[in-house]
């Protein structure tokens, strides 16, 4: 009895994993893993989605081989040129003056925004291989892979200091006016020379990738102006520390800003008043 018992047992337990095998091996398979695609949006209408295929088919593939900022190393990629790439998904459209900027946003929901003029000058790859390693090799603190795709620069003052995003894990791209899309962020009816207005162009340049104004901007950082400024519960002078050297003070993702001069300083604490003191409407929940 025991010996038929245990023969049925083992039979049992074969079926079973037979059985586990085998739902194993129906189930579908993610189509994004080995063909991710790419988001191209106006503002904030999606205007078509494109996979890593199409684009092969599509666009000139280029072999890139130089210093990497982001690695502090050479590096070799296979990756397509950020003007084809714009001109493939919006044709014209994005070259018009209606659009300011172009928003790169990430996986993690981090935004990079530069300028359409930048965007149109040589230099620009949107990454999708690592020619080096089987996958990606892990970039940053984080030791995130950049994958699926990967936007950066070739040229030597193409870096972020010089407001050249380099986002990794690229989900979207969208072509916007800064002024409509981040009405929060941008300081109306102020001259293009004032302090203000040099601070605001420092904040779009560095900050608004992980930090909001009355909750425009960025996700990953806190919201530097609601429900109160950050002035009102941190000093000027431990304001200026924070920006320009972040991590002497805390372990923190935030990148320190050491090139940043005490001009530059100035103009970002000008626009941080400004932003507190003027009128926005956003309520306190």
């Amino acid at each position: 009895m025991r010996q038929r018992f245990f023969l049925l047992s083992i039979c049992l337990l074969v079926s079973g994993c037979s059985g586990a095998e085998s739902d194993k091996e129906q189930m579908p398979a993610n189509p994004e893993a080995s063909n991710p695609s790419l988001q191209f949006r106006i503002a904030d209408e999606e205007i078509r989605r494109v996979d890593l295929e199409t684009m092969k088919a599509a666009l000139p593939t280029h072999r890139l081989d130089f210093f990497d900022h982001m690695y502090g190393k050479r590096k070799r990629y296979l990756a397509f040129a950020l003007q084809d790439v714009l001109q493939m998904a919006y044709a014209e459209k994005w070259k018009p003056a209606s659009f300011t900027d172009v928003a790169f946003q990430a996986l993690d929901g981090y935004e990079a925004v530069a300028e359409v003029a930048k965007t149109v000058e040589e230099g620009g790859y949107l990454c999708f291989a690592d020619l080096e390693v089987t996958d990606w090799e892990p970039i940053s603190r984080k030791q995130a892979s950049p994958g699926p795709f990967y936007l950066v620069w070739t040229g030597a003052r193409q870096t972020p200091e010089h407001a050249y995003p380099w986002p990794w894990q690229l989900a979207s791209i969208s072509i916007v006016n800064f002024a409509e899309e981040y009405p929060q962020v941008y300081p109306r009816g102020l001259s293009v020379d004032s302090p203000v207005y040099a601070g605001f162009q420092l904040f779009k340049q560095r900050c608004v990738r992980c930090h909001a104004m009355n909750r425009d901007g960025g996700k990953i950082g806190p919201d530097l102006n609601a429900p109160q400024s950050i002035l009102a519960y941190r000093s000027e002078q431990m304001v200026r520390e924070l920006i320009k050297r972040p991590s002497d003070y805390r372990y923190t993702h935030m990148p320190d800003h050491r090139d940043l001069s005490e001009a530059d300083l100035d103009h970002l604490i000008e626009y941080f008043r400004h932003k507190r003191n003027e009128v926005n409407g956003i309520g306190r929940e």
